[in-house]
């Protein structure tokens, strides 16, 4: 079977991987699982595209091995792993010096301050518990590429870690293999609880020139929270190590939908609203680019499964539909997800994936 499809799958921490798991049930049954030809993820969707893409061939093993991994959480063994004596001493130290090559070079370079912070711990983790030492390269399902992407802070450039390639646009190419779970864990370091993951890659030009530069990598989602650039159909290999000229766009979105209303008057609360209006715009945006897409003739057609939808705007809801009321609220965390929770957003997701491939134009 051809494999024409660009999947790409949001942010949203374990919301978004439960969302997206959901989305996945619907695309195995429907038998379309196999012709994507690219899975592009974010944050929590790096997370639940990297355990599909690199887990068990087997859909029901994965299914059953994710569960359990949201079922029963990050944020805890992140916890334990960040705050061993050993991780806190090194970070110190590292910091220490860090500080003292910012000075000596006034402030003109990037140095490695925290070697040992949380999101390496969340790498740690994820290579104990999800993907143990496997590098990008190798995906589980021939065929297939993935690519999960992270916000470099030093350059405020994406940077894209790919089964075929890695790299940022302003360095060139990565020379070195990336493990899956530093990738994951980069791309889903919500800036909000978890610090940059700070690394040191070398990156080649096209002209075959080599420079160590060093990056601040934050969460995905800050650059591109749908995933969806990635796949812009009509992108340029001389700009870009990522171009993939699919006919079909399946976009998970794990967004919570229309905020709700809240009178922020003090500053805190004026930056995260701030923050969220300019988040939310953006993800419009987003959305929108889609349908320009796909009324240019750029694209066939998309299938876009939004978790915070408006129940009365979907066209044709089935009648025992998981109401967004029940999932909009559930934050962007990496907790364990109680079983009523992780049933009702996986469940919206099948069920929306479901309602939005019937009516997806072509």
């Amino acid at each position: 079977m051809t494999r024409t499809i660009g999947l790409a799958l949001s942010g949203g921490g374990s919301r978004a991987a439960a969302f997206h798991l959901g989305c996945l049930r619907a695309l195995n049954d429907c038998d379309l699982l196999d012709r994507i030809r690219v899975v592009s993820g974010i944050s929590g969707g790096s997370l639940l595209a990297a355990l599909w893409a690199y887990g068990p061939a087997d859909f029901a093993d994965f299914d059953a091995r994710t569960t359990d991994l949201l079922r029963s959480g990050l944020q805890w063994d992140i916890a334990r792993q960040a705050f061993r004596p050993s991780a806190v001493v090194r970070n110190l130290t590292a910091a220490t010096r860090a500080g003292t090559r910012q000075v000596l070079s006034r402030g003109n370079t990037v140095s490695v301050a925290r070697p040992a912070n949380r999101t390496d711990a969340l790498a740690a983790v994820l290579t104990r518990k999800a993907f143990d030492t496997k590098i990008m390269a190798d995906v589980t399902h021939p065929g297939l590429d993935v690519v999960l992407t992270a916000t470099d802070l030093a350059t405020t450039n994406a940077v894209r870690f790919g089964s075929a390639r890695s790299g940022c646009s302003r360095y060139g190419a990565i020379t070195e293999p990336i493990h899956v779970a530093t990738a994951v864990a980069a791309s889903a370091a919500y800036p909000a609880f978890l610090p940059a993951l700070e690394r040191t890659f070398t990156f080649q030009r096209a002209g075959g020139d080599q420079q160590q530069h060093t990056v601040l990598l934050t969460d995905g989602g800050v650059y591109d929270n749908l995933g969806l650039s990635v796949l812009e159909p009509g992108r340029s290999p001389h700009h870009t190590q990522h171009v993939y000229d699919v006919p079909f766009i399946i976009s998970c979105d794990a967004g919570q939908g229309e905020l709700t209303v809240k009178a922020p008057h003090f500053m805190l609360g004026r930056l995260n609203r701030s923050f969220a209006t300019v988040h939310r715009k953006a993800q419009d945006s987003a959305r929108a680019r889609l349908h320009e897409w796909a009324a240019s003739g750029r694209i066939e057609g998309f299938a876009l499964a939004y978790l915070g939808m408006k129940d009365e705007r979907l066209p044709a809801p089935p009648a025992d539909l998981v109401p967004r009321s029940a999932v909009a609220t559930y934050p962007t965390n990496f907790a364990a997800m109680n079983r009523s929770h992780f049933e009702a957003i996986t469940t919206r997701g099948e069920q929306l994936m479901r309602t939005v491939l019937p009516m997806a134009r072509r």
